[in-house]
């Protein structure tokens, strides 16, 4: 039953991985997913630490001897290193694995620095060392000495008929055998005193250090709000408060039903925080519906107008990192825009953004690149802040420096700019028409009224 569950187990997993890694490959709206990535070493050693030195001692530890449930082991690790490969949310799978194995190797590693220590204590009687080689698991050790015990009570309790010939040839044979001593040295292996000594006070200092690694990491990488934002420099700690300002801004300068449009990473914080209705979130499944977010953010300033305002959106909302050196932000993200709005409306192609296959948003830029709404609302005003509009994450300046937006106009910026909302400019071609229609109107009647005069009689 235990072989058909794991045989279950495994063909799942291949399965699912399979699926995942076809996915992260052809589907643009999963492989956009940051989790779904591959990891790279730098994620392994940040995340299992010491423990990526110690799987390996662990896996040598289990073939000797091998058994039934250190071949289990040596197979869980196995399958848990090759499914991690695929992309970094399986770490978790790796994670109990790793500690199982660097259990084991922690374990021989202090038998027998402990052993070599206690070996050469001074002091020690033969009881000790028999006590030390029980301890040890020398089974055939054990036989021996057991054969040699039975054989001086046997010459002991030997008649005298015999003769005192062979009981000479006897005690000779017992003084010619190795001391129980010698034979458990040469049995087990036995290091040098103060290198055991030291090697235990360095895998005590090992584990500190890693428990250290833990609690930093939980800490800073793994409890971190993501709201806030925190770095060091030289000149000590800066808080980037940009978030929580911008939705506190939606929540108290906007109306209650008004929409807003964004990339779906700050759907959540958006409806949580600022209590707006928004387009797409972190739970929409349709990929028709985020596909139009992405070819609004792809389009020229006019197309997204449209786009937009067909969806009944209020507030735009981008998130740029080019003034602090915010590298998560929405320009860093765009190819994935262009990518999953390209796979439902094709004449978004990832080409016209891209010079010679690069990604660019200096002077070399594509014009499309540089006349999409993306583009716009980032670097909107940006040359202002430096006079050269360098963009700190791209490291270079930016292509188009001065421009104007004719269908959007900039609502709210945040202190650092790294949130900027924007807000939708009414239709001017409607609102004249009406404007004129009504005129027309007034005029009509004012000419008819005074035209039949009777009719006022």
């Amino acid at each position: 039953m235990a072989d058909h569950a794991s045989f279950f187990l495994v063909h799942h997993l291949l399965w699912v991985t399979n699926n995942r890694t076809y996915a992260s490959k052809y589907i643009p709206i999963i492989a956009s997913v940051s989790e779904h990535q591959p990891p790279t070493w730098p994620s392994y050693f940040m995340d299992i630490n010491v423990l990526a030195f110690l799987v390996p001692a662990g896996i040598i530890a289990c073939f000797s001897p091998l058994s039934d449930a250190s071949s289990f082991v040596v197979l869980y690790i196995v399958t848990s290193v090759y499914f991690s490969g695929v992309m970094v949310r399986l770490m978790l799978v790796l994670a109990p694995a790793a500690c199982i194995m660097s259990g084991i190797a922690l374990s021989e590693a202090f038998d027998v620095f402990a052993r070599s220590i206690k070996f050469q204590l001074p002091g020690l009687s033969e009881t000790s060392w028999s006590e030390a080689a029980d301890s040890s698991g020398t089974h055939e050790m054990q036989s021996d000495i057991a054969k040699t015990d039975k054989a001086e009570d046997a010459a002991k309790e030997r008649p005298l008929k015999k003769g005192k010939k062979k009981e000479k040839e006897k005690e000779k044979d017992l003084a010619e055998k190795p001391s129980l001593k010698s034979r458990i040295e040469k049995r087990l292996l036995v290091l040098p005193f103060e290198a055991s000594l030291i090697a235990l006070l360095l895998i005590i200092l090992l584990g500190g250090f890693y428990v250290v690694h833990c609690v930093w990491a939980a800490a800073e990488a793994y409890s971190a709000p993501s709201i806030v934002l925190t770095s060091r420099s030289h000149d000590g700690l800066h808080v980037f408060d940009d978030f929580r300002e911008a939705y506190a801004w939606l929540s108290h300068n906007t109306d209650v039903d008004d929409k807003v449009a964004s990339w779906w990473d700050y759907g959540y914080q958006t409806t949580a925080m600022a209590n707006r209705t928004v387009i797409v979130d972190n739970n929409t499944w349709n990929n028709t519906h985020i596909a139009t977010v992405g070819t609004a953010m792809s389009s020229p300033e006019k197309a997204a107008w449209e786009i937009f305002n067909s969806l009944d959106v209020k507030y735009v909302l981008v998130v740029f990192g080019g003034l602090v050196g915010y590298p998560s932000d929405d320009i860093n993200k765009f190819l994935w825009m262009v990518r999953i709005g390209g796979g439902v409306f094709p004449h978004i192609k990832e080409p016209d953004y891209l010079r010679d296959g690069q990604y660019r948003i200096d002077s070399q830029a594509t014009p499309t690149m540089l006349n999409c709404l993306m583009y716009k609302l980032s670097y909107y005003r940006f040359v202002e802040t430096d006079g050269k509009g360098f963009d700190r994450v791209r490291r270079t300046e930016i292509g188009k420096k001065y421009f104007k937006l004719s269908y959007f106009e900039e609502a709210f910026t945040s202190h650092h700019w790294m949130v900027r909302i924007y807000k939708l400019k009414p239709s001017r071609n409607r609102i004249k028409g009406k404007v004129k229609k009504s005129k027309s109107g007034a005029r009509q009647n004012t000419c008819g009224s005074l035209g039949n005069p009777l009719q006022n009689i």
